[in-house]
């Protein structure tokens, strides 16, 4: 019973829409709308009017700029030229924010530490089979000589000064086969031994008592034991231990703690003021 009544009441509905329409539609031809319709219309006319006048106007612009295939092609370069420059822009800000970051790091080290240093600008680099060394652009001039530390960031070490010319030196990195670094080993034992580079490739510590315990994740730093190299120094941490029986020392694995193949900024140490 109660569904007769809603469809009843539907039918109902949609007859007395119907009738409306029909209606609007005669009243319309007849005429009998006119004044409604004019009252209506002369509140929308302006608006009408102003979207129209825009829509004309920018349609006319659009076709004087791309009517010419040349202002076309000048438009598109034009545009091209701009999206470089705000690439480069971007790209700018990002290595400035980089570099900003990485001299914070090396103040900060500094004032902690009692040395006298020169920052330098890395300018070249060789990874020749025999040798991983950087090219700095400060040299003899600037009161760098050889054997002096080269660090980067908070106090991490990359390599020592091989060679010095007026006006730039050359950088052996620590993971350079002819480097060679007294270490210490933040465990237990305070482990010693001699950090070695393998040819650009890997750094390992070398002559690790076999005795002595060793885990994943220990810090390595310089020692202190080697001329011109203070300690302390970050160097890595050991990602890996190769221990064999019967045999007097082990070796470790090291991942330095940053990345040798994309140094940009670094600092010399040219003294260490607490030796002094």
């Amino acid at each position: 019973m109660a569904d007769k009544k809603y469809m009843s009441g539907k039918i109902k509905t949609f007859l007395s829409i119907t009738i409306v329409i029909i209606l609007t539609i005669v009243f319309h031809f007849v005429g009998w709308l006119s004044p409604i319709e004019n009252f209506v219309y002369s509140f929308i006319e302006p608006a009408s009017q102003l979207l129209y006048t825009t829509n004309i106007f920018i349609d006319d612009e659009d076709s004087k700029l791309f009517s010419d295939p040349q202002k076309l092609k000048e438009a598109y370069l034009n545009q091209k030229a701009e999206l470089l420059k705000n690439k480069i822009d971007q790209t700018t800000f990002q290595l400035t924010q980089e570099e900003n970051e990485g001299l914070k790091k090396q103040l900060d080290f500094f004032q902690r530490n009692n040395y006298s240093a020169v920052g330098v600008n890395v300018i070249g680099k060789n990874t020749e089979p025999t040798g991983n060394t950087l090219t700095i652009d400060r040299g003899e001039n600037d009161g760098i000589s050889i054997g002096n530390t080269v660090i980067t960031k908070a106090g991490i070490l990359v390599g020592k000064i091989t060679k010095v010319n007026n006006n730039f030196s050359i950088v052996r990195l620590i993971n350079d086969n002819q480097s060679k670094i007294a270490a210490t080993i933040i465990n237990q034992d305070k482990s010693i031994g001699l950090v070695e580079g393998g040819y650009g490739i890997s750094v390992h510590m070398n002559f690790i008592p076999q005795n002595e315990t060793l885990s994943i994740g220990d810090v390595i730093v310089t020692s202190g034991l080697e001329e011109n190299i203070p300690r302390g120094l970050l160097i890595g941490e050991i990602e890996a231990i190769e221990k064999e029986a019967y045999q007097p020392f082990q070796k470790a694995v090291i991942s330095p703690f940053v990345n040798l193949e994309k140094i940009v900024l670094a600092s010399v140490i040219i003294s260490d003021n607490k030796q002094d």
